[in-house]
């Protein structure tokens, strides 16, 4: 009893020094977050400043430009203005008509010029404005930084009891493993009002739900409570499907419609690509990061999804309709001609 205290004592010691390392680590990592966004707030805000400068000094050099015109043409009517005092002071009548006349057509060019510049582009007033970005506002409207929660894991403690008691938990039991002694239980009912005929299904890591509605070419997506989610509608009748959670893929195999194996991508749900293959493909599944699919007329063959490099790994006949199953380097697949479902281990060996 005393040794079970002492374990129980050294967990939960444990676990405080666990929860002190976590929190520091946890307020590392808040430090570390709001440290990228000041860096990354004062990188943005300094390419505003600088856009900034850049306008000012763009629209600020026109101005000047303009400016240097407008005095060119300001210095040139005053000269004129000057000719003409001298000339009605000191010219003969023919000779300040003569002047007089000339001048005019450069006071009538000076004009056009003054009117030319009116009309131009730069003549319009320039203002500086801002727009700030929608979201860097949204940081302000942010209620919190995120979120702390406390998860709870089974305790690692193992009480030892006496040792009479220990000697009975030590016999071992003996278990049926018939089939026959199985007991089924519902567990979730899902209606699929919409369906066709459905040929093949997957249920995602999070309890999400997916079906290839054959006939009715598309595949139909439920939520873990068995209710509609969404379709992806497609172009031919889809046969099986296995989930590719690396890529958030879905692979669809086609049956009897085509040999090829296509890889759907759940967020656009477009095809995303083709894997070839020489034979028509029905059941399919996922292991690690190959797929295994039923080759009709040949057996189990397995691809790899980096190289896409096939192998044979089960070499008995398969009929149309066979599907297929990955657990604990076990394959399982079922046989539609024969009724019957076998279990054979990773190297292809009947079990």
């Amino acid at each position: 009893m005393l040794e079970n205290v002492r374990r129980i004592r050294e967990d939960r010691t444990e676990n405080l020094k666990c929860l002190q390392d976590q929190r520091v680590e946890i307020e590392r990592d808040i430090n570390q977050t709001r440290k990228m966004i000041n860096d990354h707030l004062d990188k943005i805000q300094d390419k505003i400043i600088e856009e900034l400068y850049a306008n000012e000094e763009n629209e600020s050099k026109r101005i000047k430009l303009l400016l240097c015109e407008i005095e060119d043409i300001e210095k040139g009517i005053s000269d004129l203005q000057g000719n003409q005092n001298n000339i009605r002071q000191h010219a003969s009548e023919l000779q300040t008509f003569l002047a007089l006349k000339h001048i005019e057509k450069e006071v009538s060019d000076k004009e056009e010029c003054i009117l030319s510049v009116l009309k131009s582009e730069d003549m319009k007033i320039k203002t500086l404005s801002l727009e700030i970005n929608k979201e860097v506002q949204n940081i302000c409207r942010a209620e919190s930084f995120g979120s702390v929660g406390v998860d709870s894991n089974l305790c690692k403690v193992v009480f030892s009891e006496n040792k009479c008691q220990q000697a009975q938990i030590r016999v071992p039991t003996s278990t049926s493993k018939c089939v026959d002694d199985l007991k089924i239980t519902k567990q979730i009912q899902i209606n699929l009002p919409s369906t066709r005929l459905i040929r093949g299904c997957t249920i995602l890591p999070s309890g999400k739900m997916m079906f290839s509605d054959y006939d009715g070419h598309k595949i139909i997506a439920s939520n873990n409570n068995g209710l509609h989610d969404f379709e992806i509608a497609l172009d031919f009748k889809p046969c099986d499907i296995a989930f590719i959670e690396t890529e958030n893929t879905i692979a669809v195999t086609r049956g009897y419609t085509e040999k090829r194996i296509h890889i759907i991508d759940l967020k656009s749900k477009k095809i995303k690509r083709f894997i070839e293959t020489s034979a028509y493909p029905f059941g399919i599944t996922l292991n690690k990061n190959s797929l295994v699919y039923c080759k009709i007329g040949y057996g189990k063959m397995e691809i790899q999804l980096n190289s896409e490099s096939k192998k044979t790994i089960v070499c008995p006949e398969m009929p149309a309709y066979s599907y297929v199953a990955v657990h604990d380097d076990n394959i399982y697949y079922t046989n539609e001609d024969s009724n019957t479902v076998s279990c054979y281990d990773i190297l292809g060996n009947l079990k």
